[in-house]
């Protein structure tokens, strides 16, 4: 299960790599815009992994399994929050590069969902450091898978 869940994960960066190139990268401007919200992508990723790994220790039968994974989730959870605000300034240097960039379209307006998207995302966060509740756990990772929604159809429009 981990194998596949690895392997998913490093598909979708390569097919994101792969449409970023096949898109091209008109000025340095653009690159530059687009190598920020790829290492974003990447962070994201990383932080949304986690859920898989509650989920695989939940789910688990064998000890030695969820003792490996929960040593991993201790270590990730001491990232999660650098990661996630590492992750929001990029995309934030990504959306005002390409903006100076781009005319209006449904590019830029998928991308403007999808930061409104991490602004809720953010917010549900701090909630949940705030406060713990199973409530907002569940409206945490809710808001987690769909931002990455609205960043895969921002990308892939």
């Amino acid at each position: 299960m981990i194998a596949k869940w690895l392997i998913t994960n490093i598909c979708i960066v390569f097919m994101i790599l792969i449409w970023s190139m096949a898109q091209g990268y008109g000025n340095p401007t653009i690159l530059i815009g687009k190598l920020f919200s790829q290492v974003a992508f990447i962070l994201f990723l990383v932080n949304l992994n986690m859920y898989f790994v509650f989920l695989f220790i939940r789910r688990t039968k064998v000890r030695a399994a969820k003792i490996k994974l929960a040593k991993i989730s201790k270590r990730m959870m001491k990232v999660h929050i650098p990661l996630a605000i590492s992750a929001t300034t990029l995309v934030l240097f990504h959306a005002i590069l390409m903006a100076l960039v781009h005319d209006w379209n449904i590019k830029t307006a998928s991308g403007a969902l999808a930061v409104f998207g991490l602004a809720i995302l953010l917010f549900s966060g701090w909630l949940r450091r705030k406060k713990a509740t199973g409530k907002r756990r569940r409206f945490h990772y809710t808001m987690a898978f769909i931002f990455f929604g609205f960043i895969l159809f921002h990308i892939f429009i």
